[in-house]
């Protein structure tokens, strides 16, 4: 069924919004691991209600998944996919609960979750600029967070699943999760788009139990197709023509962008109440 309601009520503005959240998920999932990605809720925000944001994004991020496994098909790690998928959907049955019981209140998360992606990246970057013996040391922390990759998924990949379900914004979770890990580009990018892939498919009846999908934001979810395929391209590029370091530095800095994001809406939020 085709219904024409949000997109007769769309602005030229909301149209050009939904063309960049579109573009920054294609960009993101393809080249940089879907770090970009939990910026296009919040971009949606500008011109549509969250409800209508979140039906809309969900066809678009799961059309741009399935575009980029088909490209990193190849690549992943199976073991951690399948640690992050459990978990993650997991952390999805937790947020569908809350929501459809109408017990959810995720200011403290959002306030916990930027406080995290700010202390990742600095560590990062402390580690890269003012370490010593720096190759050494990452590859000794990276060897430690192997070994405890079943336990650290069901903390942060269960929380990405939650935060996607409820937000879009599981992106910064999965990322604490797996940056620390230092896996080559490719392997980072592919290993997140599947597990993506994986809970987006997952959220399809929970999202209809709770009508947030509907015929009208199917509708105009249709309209902004012929961006996904730009922006999957513009990141694939992006991303084969970046060394390991730059792509990881890149990646740290969108995720203190992201921290810092969360930090001034939990404030904003608070202030304005």
């Amino acid at each position: 069924m085709i219904d024409f309601s949000l997109v007769s009520e769309a602005s030229y503005f909301g149209f050009f919004i939904g063309i960049l959240s579109v573009i920054a998920v294609a960009v993101s999932k393809a080249g940089f691991g879907g770090a970009l990605a939990s910026l296009s809720a919040p971009i949606m925000l500008i011109a549509f209600t969250p409800t209508q944001a979140l039906g809309i994004l969900l066809p678009l991020f799961l059309i741009t998944d399935v575009w980029v496994v088909w490209f990193w098909r190849h690549l992943g790690v199976r073991r951690i996919i399948m640690f992050m998928t459990i978990a993650g959907l997991l952390g999805q049955l937790i947020g569908w609960a809350m929501l459809h019981f109408g017990a959810l209140d995720d200011s403290m998360l959002r306030l916990f979750i930027g406080l995290m992606a700010i202390l990742t990246a600095l560590r990062y970057f402390m580690t890269q600029f003012g370490a010593s013996k720096k190759v050494q040391t990452i590859r000794v922390r990276a060897r430690a967070f192997r070994r405890k990759i079943a336990s650290r998924a069901f903390l942060w990949c269960g929380l990405s699943g939650f935060t996607s379900f409820v937000s879009l914004t599981g992106g910064i979770p999965a990322q604490i999760y797996l940056l620390p890990l230092a896996l080559p580009r490719q392997l980072f990018v592919a290993t997140m788009a599947w597990f993506f892939l994986f809970i987006n498919l997952a959220k399809i009846p929970f999202f209809a139990d709770l009508q947030i999908m509907s015929a009208a934001t199917f509708t105009l979810s249709a309209f902004f197709l012929p961006f996904i395929p730009i922006g999957i391209i513009l990141g694939r590029w992006m991303n084969k023509n970046l060394t390991d370091r730059l792509f990881y530095i890149l990646v740290h800095f969108l995720l203190l962008g992201l921290g810092l994001q969360l930090l001034v809406r939990f404030f904003i939020g608070e202030t304005t109440a």
